[in-house]
């Protein structure tokens, strides 16, 4: 009898034998207890009863997968720059995760060289059917392209519609689909910030500032965490790579009287001894889970507002977007219609750069499409009608 997930070989053998389970080890038949498992996917905003890392995977591969993670860490998928911490706990977690459980499924793999085309289809097969959000599964089919590349298997994956039932579910886009900053949303920074400095008896400054830093300069928040802004501050620009994804060091213009008075408080918020905005005594993950926690407590989260601390740097790159072009961001309604395409690229390459990103293409995420977005008459929702600054892409989530 083949469980599900199982896989028949053309010779009628089966290449996942019931009863049979590689749970990896001593050898002596004997299952070790389960590692800790990675968070699970996500369905509607809400956990799926899905887990994937729940299985042992033998000594010989496990040493194997860890190399070559090891050996490639820091690649991007494409180019040549490196990717941030983030991406590599992401890699690592899924790529485990994904030989777990074909263990889970009974696989006898020996080495992840002898991985097919019919190992991908079991594991994301398995992990639709177990409930994992598509989206959640789309990310990790391009964690598993990028390491097929890396093991001389180029091509083998192939696009995420071929692993589920629903093709549409899998298509992912960088355009913005609605408008993610707070004042679309109705939420006021300044009674957050009043918020977050009544908790404990004004003792949460250093996370106002935190959250100030993020309005006045579009940081990313570990970029927030871990700034030096006396290091920093160069006069007209504020320098930034502490915290940035894979190092990458940009200046971004004071242009205004509100950035200056933000950096100068977060000058007199910094550790006086290490120059870091972060707690002293605290690793920097403790310090994010702590800006994490307050942020909840006064209610900025997608259940309760609608809005993350992300929404702070969407609303900088529109800011930036109607600074450089004259012109509200397609996702405020704006019509761009009068600048050529040209002029366009140019202004969305400076707004980008003050983000940390190297692509014109990436703003569409943050302020719209070149083309702008269109309002549906019959429910309002908003929907990209063109193509992302001239360019089709299909790429996930931008930071």
């Amino acid at each position: 009898m083949i469980r599900q997930g199982q896989i028949m070989n053309d010779d009628g053998t089966r290449d996942f034998p019931s009863g049979q389970e590689s749970h990896g080890g001593g050898g002596d038949g004997q299952e070790r207890p389960a590692k800790a498992m990675p968070r699970p996917g996500r369905v509607n905003g809400r956990n799926s009863t899905k887990r994937s890392g729940g299985h042992s995977i033998h000594k010989r591969l496990h040493n194997e997968i860890i190399s070559i993670l090891q050996a490639n860490r820091d690649k991007a998928a494409k180019k040549e720059k490196k990717v941030g911490a983030r991406t590599m706990e992401i890699r690592k977690t899924d790529v485990l995760g994904f030989f777990s459980d074909l263990m889970f499924l009974g696989c006898r793999l020996e080495s992840v060289y002898n991985l097919k085309q019919k190992h991908l289809v079991a594991v994301f097969n398995h992990l639709e059917a177990g409930g994992q959000a598509t989206s959640t599964i789309a990310g990790k089919i391009s964690t598993m392209r990028t390491f097929c590349g890396w093991i001389g298997k180029d091509g083998m994956v192939r696009e995420s519609h071929h692993y589920v039932k629903d093709p549409a579910s899998v298509k992912r886009t960088m355009v913005a689909q609605s408008d993610k900053s707070w004042d679309a949303h109705g939420v006021d920074p300044m009674k957050i910030l009043a918020d977050i400095r009544a908790i404990r008896n004004g003792r949460e400054e250093r996370v106002a500032v935190w959250v100030e830093m993020c309005w006045a300069f579009g940081l990313r928040r570990e970029e927030t965490v871990e700034m030096r802004p006396g290091v920093g501050d160069n006069g007209d620009v504020l320098f930034v790579i502490d915290g940035t994804k894979g190092k990458r060091a940009r200046n971004i213009p004071i242009r205004n009287e509100l950035q200056r008075a933000v950096l100068e408080k977060a000058k007199r918020v910094a550790d006086k001894k290490t120059g870091y905005m972060c707690k002293r005594g605290l690793t920097v993950k403790q310090n994010v889970d702590h800006f994490k926690y307050i942020l909840v407590k006064v209610g900025i989260t997608e259940a309760d507002q609608g809005v993350t601390l992300h929404g702070l740097r969407h609303k900088y790159a529109q800011a930036q977007h109607l600074l450089m072009t004259g012109v509200e961001a397609p996702i405020k309604g704006g019509d761009i219609s009068i600048l050529s395409k040209n002029e366009y690229r140019l202004a969305s390459i400076k707004v980008m750069e003050t983000l940390g990103h190297s692509r014109a293409s990436i703003g569409a995420s943050y302020y719209g499409s070149r083309q702008g977005v269109r309002r549906q008459k019959d429910n309002g929702v908003q929907e990209n009608t063109q193509e992302i600054n001239g360019y089709k892409r299909e790429v996930g989530e931008v930071e």
